[in-house]
């Protein structure tokens, strides 16, 4: 039998074709896994998915204004430069979405996080600071789409530094793009060198790191990256007087005595443009431009706009709005302070009801406006005309102009300024059309497209009617834990106790009828090698805990207006009974394992083990839930009678692998003519391992941290706080847990043992 690899060429050409037309990527290569195999096995594909045979890297574009005019009076005066977050917020969605598009095929896949998950200090024998589970850098150059600068920054023929890059780890036997030669793209010009105001490339230099790759030597500045980090990752201000020696200790001295200023625009970037593409424009920035083509017409025509109107149809935003020289004097705005030379704006934007109650999607309309402008910025580029966005425009002047024909309602917008001569249009706002046939089915559709695996309706008196039978969690103590200290500094709690209370979906919605569950999968490789050697990575469940519960509000914010188009009120939640908690993570505290458990099973999706979480006919517990609360009278599901649960049949691998011995007595729970039985869980004692991270081989363990303690029999607010205070400080900003009981079960993880026990 031929050793030689066979690889998919056609499968290779559908991922390339999905990345670039459908997640919108701008750069698309593929690593064979061969490349990798001088890489640290802790921080490799290998090391992460063993059976890995390609690596497919995706680049998306910083827009060039964002760079030459962010950080043109200081590095941390980083103005348009922010569209770095929006960009990292991008590509962990198509880094997500192409995982999930992989395992849909049948192959292996785990996505990697873009990225805010390391370990800071190394881990095991792996001695690098600020390691990643996989480098992005290292990837692009391996997939052939870039060189490495002197700076160590992965730089590319077409853009320079201008992108960022995010990985996806899969088995699937793709085809390996060509290499770039070393130093074909980096003329070793050394601005990167002397713009860096750390002086991270000139001083406490060791030497230089030589990456092998198919007997190609690539060479990069072996850098000190505490100092590198400065003002880059600790926000310290660059105008102080740097120590000739960084390491961890000054960092810490320095936040204690000095605080934060904000984050840096990384000169490294800022100036590094390949020979071929860079020019000088000095009156326009001091940073070096990239030559683009030039504009290819004096109008841009129909086709131009139609794709400006995909974009924000892709994005989910309600209207476009252009406005000429003419249009912007009778509103009082100049352009220059945002665009030299632009006369032009595009403005997308929601118009909106005022909320029910809460809003916890805002976050998201954001990142889908910003998001709608950064197309349009980059779409604008690509024919050859100037644009920015994420700027500081003052987006209240616009919106205050937007008044139109819907009274009553709120406006969103989000602004990019140009140079391309576009054709202006009306102010006024478009009148949102009713939906046409079944709401469900309507609502159904929509929230597939947009990438929901499970959907289902339970009548809200359902769930209303589980509340009495839930008493074993009315009441229950909840110690909640704010840090009051800054990041980065040791962890200074603030604990408040307070009692659960059931909720019901008339405590959302004041005369709710319907309760629409939906799910999303998690990716399974990611969750199945979790911890697991050789790389004992957590970092791509933690990055799944939180996309997961991203997306979903994405495709939530879309069901809840087209609910409300059709004259009905919707209300999002991510926990509707209020009995599930919280996990920690770089991202923030996600929803947990337990989260929209019972209103699941109530919208016949699913069924409870016996550690309470839900279990799946298609996806087994690989999906996270997100509910819609609403008045509008939808079509409901029967529950899931069939055993779909058969492994906890003599099984208590997920109660033996709770460290803090959290789960009480099995409660019965009746719904409709079934029957479920599962144990509640003591939540002061869970959320000591999984919440607060006090329990390191439940998660932050596996990322340096050497952290592990014992949870007493009473947990008090003094015990929480005392134990808190052992977080280290700077890793405590970004810690990664998981469910040790959800990924011991025989249905998560099949042929694995438990993690903890």
């Amino acid at each position: 039998m031929s050793s030689e690899r066979r690889v998919d060429s056609a499968l290779t050409a559908r991922v390339k074709a999905f990345a670039l037309e459908e997640l919108g990527a701008d750069l698309v290569g593929v690593a064979n896994i061969e490349r990798f195999e001088h890489a640290p096995l802790l921080m490799s594909p290998q090391g992460i998915l063993p059976t890995a045979r390609s690596v497919v890297v995706m680049a998306i574009h910083h827009p060039d204004a964002c760079i030459e005019l962010g950080g043109l009076t200081h590095p941390q005066e980083i103005g348009p430069y922010r569209v770095q977050y929006l960009m990292n917020q991008r590509l962990d969605e198509i880094s997500y979405r192409l995982g999930l598009w992989l395992q849909a095929r049948g192959h292996q896949a785990v996505p990697i996080v873009s990225s805010n998950i390391w370990r800071y200090k190394g881990y095991r024998n792996l001695t690098e600071h600020f390691a990643p589970d996989v480098s992005h850098r290292h990837a692009a150059v391996a997939a052939g789409l870039a060189d490495f600068g002197y700076s160590a920054l992965a730089i590319t023929p077409e853009f320079g530094a201008r992108q960022r890059f995010v990985t996806v780890i899969t088995d699937a036997e793709l085809q390996p793009d060509p290499l770039l030669d070393p130093h074909s793209v980096c003329d070793d010009c050394r601005l990167c060198a002397d713009t860096c105001p750390s002086g991270a490339l000139t001083k406490e230099l060791r030497g230089t790191s030589v990456v092998r790759i198919e007997g190609r030597e690539y060479t990069y500045a072996d850098k000190n990256l505490w100092r590198c980090s400065w003002g880059e990752h600790f926000d310290l201000d660059l105008d102080l007087p740097i120590p000739e020696q960084v390491d961890e200790a000054v960092i810490l001295d320095m936040v204690r005595k000095h605080g934060r200023r904000g984050g840096e625009m990384g000169c490294c970037l800022r100036y590094c443009m390949p020979e071929e593409r860079r020019y000088w424009e000095q009156s326009y920035t001091n940073a070096p431009r990239r030559k683009r083509n030039a504009p290819t017409d004096d109008e841009p025509n129909r086709c131009f706009d139609q794709q400006v109107q995909a974009i924000a149809q892709r994005q989910g935003v309600d209207f476009v709005i252009v406005q000429g020289p003419a249009e912007l004097r009778a509103l009082g705005l100049e352009l220059e302070p945002f665009l030299p030379g632009g006369t032009h704006t595009v403005t997308v934007g929601y118009h909106l009801k005022q909320p029910a109650g809460a809003d916890p999607a805002a976050w998201m309309r954001k990142y889908q406006r910003e998001g709608a402008a950064y197309d349009i910025t980059r779409l604008i580029e690509r024919r050859g005309y100037d644009a920015v966005c994420c700027s500081a425009f003052p987006e209240e002047r616009l919106q205050a102009a937007l008044t139109g024909v819907l009274p009553g309602r709120r406006v969103e917008t989000a602004t990019v300024v140009t140079t391309a001569p576009l054709p202006a249009t009306s102010l006024e706002l478009p009148v949102p059309a009713a939906p046409r046939g079944d709401l469900r089915q309507q609502l159904e559709l929509l929230l597939r497209e947009h990438g929901a695996d499970l959907v289902g309706v339970a009548p809200a008196a359902r769930i209303a009617a589980l509340k009495p039978h839930l008493a074993a969690f009315e009441g229950m103590r909840c110690l909640d834990a704010v840090d009051q200290s800054a990041p980065f500094e040791p962890y200074e709690p603030q604990v408040a106790e307070r009692r659960l209370t059931v909720r019901t979906p008339d405590d959302h919605l004041h005369g709710a009828q319907s309760v629409l569950v939906f799910g999303i999968r998690l990716p399974a490789a990611a969750i199945e090698r979790c911890a697991e050697p050789p790389a004992e990575a957590v970092g791509p469940y933690a990055f799944a805990q939180y996309e997961s519960a991203n997306a979903l509000y994405r495709m939530g914010f879309l069901a809840q207006r087209l609910v409300e188009d059709a004259g009905y009120q919707g209300v999002l939640s991510n926990d509707l009974t209020g009995t599930g908690s919280v996990v920690g993570n770089p991202r923030g505290a996600q929803p947990d394992a337990f989260c929209n458990r019972f209103e699941a099973v109530a919208a016949g999706l699913g069924r409870l083990t016996k550690a309470g979480f839900v279990t799946t006919a298609e996806y087994g517990p690989h999906v996270r839930f997100m509910a819609l609360v609403t008045d509008a009278p939808l079509r409901p599901d029967a529950v899931v009678t069939a055993p779909l649960a058969a492994a906890c049949d003599g099984c208590e691998r997920c109660l033996q692998a709770c460290s803090t011995s959290a789960f009480n007595e099995p409660l019965e729970l009746p719904l409709d003519g079934l029957l479920e039985r599962f144990h509640p869980i003591e939540r002061t004692r869970c959320d000591w391992a999984k919440r607060y991270s006090l329990i390191g081989e439940e998660g932050v363990n596996y990322l340096g941290w050497d952290l592990h303690v014992e949870a007493p029999e009473l947990i008090t607010s003094e015990h929480l706080g005392t134990a808190l205070r052992q977080q280290p400080a700077i890793p405590k900003y970004r810690p990664c847990n998981f469910e040790s009981c959800w990924l011991a079960c025989p249905l998560t993880r099949p042929v694995a043992a438990p993690v903890a026990g």
